[in-house]
């Protein structure tokens, strides 16, 4: 029967090292999860935070060059520059707010978004009717309060949306930490039970070669 005891060793020892493949296996493949969803993490602090950031930094570099380009017209000669210097900075603005919602927006940043861009709509109409008003100085008046209440609430939208870049940032990177940890822990519980199977094979090892006879014994004698 010791054949029979050999055998269940060895069957428990195969057993136990296809577990440890098992596992090394799971582990390789939620590694590779892991570091898909660190590479999306990065990806989206550049493309859908910092490129984003950098938008709302120049836009609003335009919206203030254009407040004060209105601010300082004063004279017939300067309404005549001012009309060429506004499309410059408008077409400026358009293509931003065209690479801008071409990245990944939250639901709140979706909603202030295109509070922004009705807020800009909204700035070229007066301004257009500001400048065919040119002559009409109480209208030019009315239309320059209008345009600066605009102003106003254009640039409070770009701080709100500068402040969701920060807010979404930290979260990404809070996400990549979960991540990092959660692989950290993986990893030393892999290599926990690889070295407790690695034992325990050890021991059933040495416990069927110590059943085994260390002499051939001599056969009965009739």
């Amino acid at each position: 029967m010791k054949w029979a005891y050999s055998l269940r060793r060895k069957t428990k020892v195969a057993v136990l090292l296809a577990l440890v493949m098992v596992l090394v296996l799971a582990k390789n493949l939620i590694d590779s999860k892991n570091v898909s969803q660190l590479g999306n993490s990065f990806a989206a602090v550049y493309e859908d935070r910092l490129l984003v950031e950098s938008y709302i930094f120049q836009l609003s570099n335009h919206l203030y060059s254009k407040k004060m380009l209105v601010d300082n017209c004063s004279n017939q000669g300067d309404y005549s520059k001012l009309y060429n210097q506004l499309i410059h900075h408008n077409t400026a603005i358009n293509a931003l707010i065209l690479d801008y919602g071409k990245t990944e927006l939250t639901e709140a940043e979706s909603v202030r978004f295109a509070a922004f861009k009705r807020n800009m709509s909204e700035i070229s109409r007066l301004e257009l009717s500001y400048l065919q008003n040119e002559a009409v100085e109480v209208e030019m008046a009315h239309g320059k309060q209008l345009m600066d209440a605009q102003y106003s609430v254009a640039a409070g939208n770009l701080e709100q949306l500068s402040k969701i870049q920060v807010a979404e940032g930290k979260r990404l990177n809070e996400k990549s930490k979960e991540i990092i940890a959660g692989s950290t822990i993986l990893t030393q519980f892999e290599l926990v039970l690889i070295i407790c199977l690695g034992l325990v094979i050890q021991i059933l090892i040495f416990a069927s070669k110590s059943v085994l006879p260390k002499f051939p014994q001599k056969p009965m004698l009739n």
